[in-house]
C-alpha cells in the first residue's frame, strides 16, 4: 500500500483561517463599501502571500525580488499606493514562516534569533524615550527586513528557492541597469518628463544625471546593482550571458556616480582571491586594514577642499513653477561628522542609549515629511546636510547606517547589531569554507550591506535591506541543507 502524504495541521489551520477571514472582509465590504476594492485586493495579496511561501517559495520569493526592484518606479507611473504593497508581501511572509515554525518545527539559528529580539526589543522599549508616529515608522522600518532574515532561515526547500532568486536578482539587475543607462542618455530633462521629480529622484554631479533606474535614488540602485554583480562572481558559470550581464551592469553602476561602490567591488574582487586561493585570509585582513586607514586619513586631510554639486528644484510662482539649480559644496567626510554629531547630539546618555526612536532619519522624515526649512516638496539629501551644519533643520538625519542605530537605540543597539551580523559572518564564512557557493553569496551580500551602511542608512533602506537579508537567510538555509545531503550520502556511502 502507498503511504499517505499527509500536511501539517497548522498549515491547513492557517489555510482555513486565511479562507474564512477573506469571506468575512468580502461580506463585510458588500455591507459597507466604503471599505474600497484596494482592502480587498490588500487581503487577496496578503492570502496569496501566505499561501506562496508556504507552498512555491521559490515562485514567490523570486517574483518578491522583481516586485521589490519595481515598486519605486511603479509609485511614480501608477501611484503612490502601490508602496504598500510591499508592507503587505512582508506580513504575509512572516505570517508563514510563524506558520512553519509553529506546524513543523522550522527554527532559525538560536543565536540569531536571540539578537534580532534584543534589537526588536530595544526598538520597541525605546529608551530614549517618547512613543509616537515616528517610533512606530522606526519600529516598522527596522523591524521589516529583521523579520525578513528570520523568514529566509526558515523557507522550505532552500536550495531551490535560493537559485531561483538569485536569476530574479540577475533579471532585475540587468533590467535597473538598462533603465539606468537610458536615463542618463535621455537626461534629466526627458526623465522629468516621464513623472520624476527633481525634489526626490533626479539628482545631478557636475551636471550629470547620476541615474537611479528603477529606485527612488542612486544610492538604492547601485546597492542592488552590486547584489547583482555578486551574484555573477560568486554563483554563475562564466560565459556569454554572464560577461553581457556584468558589462552591463558595470556600466550601469558606473553612471549612478555613487564612490562607496568603489569599496564594495574590492571588498568582492578581495573575497574572489581567497575563493580561488591567490591570497590568504591575514594578508587581506591586513591590506583591507591599511586600504581603509589610507582612505580615512586622505579624506580627513583633504576633507576641506570642498566639492561642488548641484540639483535642480522647481519652485512653484505666480504664473506656474520654475526650475532652479541650486549649487553647494560638498564637504566630504568632515561634514559628515558635523552631521553626525548634530544628529546624535552631546549627551553621554543619548549616546549610549540612544535619543529614541525616530527622533531622526528615515523614521523622522516619514513621520512629519517636513524635513525642509521651506515649502516645495523633498529636498536632496546632501541639501538636507548642508542646511543642517547652518542650523536650519530642527533634525539632522544620520547618513551612515551605525550612527543612525546609534541615533536610535545607542551604542548599546549597536553592539547588538553587530553581533548579529558577526554571528552571519560566522556561518557563511562557515559554509564557504566547506565549498558552498551559498555562503560565499551570502558574504558578497553581507560585505555590501556593511560597507554601503557606512554612508547611508541602509540597514531599513527599500529594497535592499529587505531583500539582502531575505537573501542572506535562505543562502544560510540553502548551505544548511547542502551540508546536510553531503553528510547523509557519505554516511550512506560508508
Amino acid at each position: 500500500m502507498r503511504a499517505e502524504t499527509r500536511r501539517p495541521l497548522g498549515l491547513d489551520l492557517a489555510l482555513v483561517a486565511l479562507g474564512a477571514a477573506t469571506i468575512l472582509l468580502v461580506t463585510y465590504a458588500a455591507a459597507a463599501p466604503q471599505i474600497g476594492l484596494a482592502v480587498l485586493l490588500g487581503l487577496w495579496l496578503y492570502v496569496a502571500a501566505v499561501a506562496g511561501f508556504l507552498r512555491v517559495p521559490h515562485v514567490t520569493v523570486a517574483a518578491t525580488v522583481v516586485l521589490f526592484a519595481l515598486i519605486p518606479s511603479l509609485k511614480v507611473f501608477v501611484g503612490d499606493w502601490v508602496g504598500a504593497l510591499k508592507d503587505v508581501v512582508v506580513v504575509g511572509a512572516v505570517s508563514a514562516g510563524i506558520v512553519l515554525c509553529v506546524s513543523e518545527r522550522r527554527l532559525p539559528d538560536r543565536r540569531i534569533l536571540i539578537a534580532v529580539g534584543l534589537l526588536l526589543g530595544l526598538y520597541v522599549v525605546n529608551l530614549g524615550g517618547g512613543h509616537g508616529v515616528a517610533w512606530a515608522q522606526g519600529v516598522r522600518l527596522i523591524a521589516e527586513p529583521l523579520l525578513l532574515l528570520l523568514v529566509g532561515l526558515v523557507l522550505p526547500q532552500p536550495r531551490r528557492t535560493f537559485r531561483w532568486a538569485l536569476g530574479a536578482v540577475v533579471a532585475a539587475a540587468c533590467l535597473a541597469a538598462a533603465f539606468g543607462l537610458l536615463q542618463h542618455a535621455v537626461g534629466k530633462w526627458t526623465v522629468v518628463h516621464w513623472g520624476y521629480s527633481f525634489s526626490k529622484q533626479v539628482r545631478t554631479t557636475n551636471h550629470h544625471l547620476r541615474s537611479f533606474g528603477t529606485f527612488d535614488d542612486p544610492f538604492a540602485y547601485a546597492a542592488f546593482l552590486l547584489f547583482g554583480i555578486g551574484v555573477l562572481m560568486f554563483w554563475l558559470r562564466r560565459g556569454a550571458l554572464v560577461w553581457a550581464a556584468g558589462a552591463l551592469m558595470l556600466a550601469g553602476l558606473a553612471f549612478s556616480y555613487v564612490r562607496t561602490a568603489a569599496l564594495v567591488l574590492v571588498a568582492f574582487i578581495g573575497l574572489l582571491l581567497i575563493r580561488r586561493g591567490h591570497v590568504s585570509v591575514r594578508t587581506l585582513a591586513i591590506a583591507a586594514t591599511a586600504l581603509v586607514a589610507v582612505v580615512v586619513v586622505g579624506v580627513l586631510v583633504l576633507g576641506g577642499a570642498q566639492g561642488t554639486q548641484s540639483i535642480t528644484r522647481s519652485v512653484p510662482t505666480s504664473h506656474g513653477a520654475r526650475f532652479e539649480t541650486v549649487r553647494f559644496h560638498n564637504v566630504v567626510l568632515n561634514g559628515r561628522l558635523s552631521a553626525w554629531k548634530a544628529a546624535l547630539g552631546n549627551s553621554p546618555r543619548g549616546w549610549i542609549l540612544g535619543r529614541g526612536v525616530g527622533k531622526v532619519g528615515t523614521a523622522a522624515e516619514r513621520a512629519t515629511y517636513t524635513v525642509e526649512p521651506s515649502s516645495g516638496g523633498g529636498v536632496d539629501p546632501a541639501i538636507r546636510q548642508a542646511a543642517c551644519l547652518r542650523g536650519q533643520l530642527k533634525s539632522c538625519p544620520a547618513d551612515s547606517g551605525y550612527l543612525a542605530t546609534v541615533a536610535d537605540i545607542g551604542i548599546v543597539g549597536l553592539v547588538v547589531l553587530l553581533a548579529l551580523f558577526a554571528r552571519l559572518f560566522v556561518l557563511s564564512a562557515r559554509a564557504a569554507v566547506q565549498g558552498s557557493g551559498a555562503g560565499w553569496v551570502a558574504l558578497a551580500f553581507l560585505a555590501g550591506l556593511l560597507l554601503d551602511a557606512l554612508t547611508r542608512a541602509s540597514f531599513t533602506g527599500f529594497p535592499t535591506a529587505f531583500l539582502g537579508l531575505l537573501l542572506i537567510g535562505i543562502a544560510l538555509a540553502s548551505a544548511r541543507e547542502e551540508g546536510e545531503s553531503e553528510r547523509l550520502a557519505t554516511s550512506s556511502a560508508t
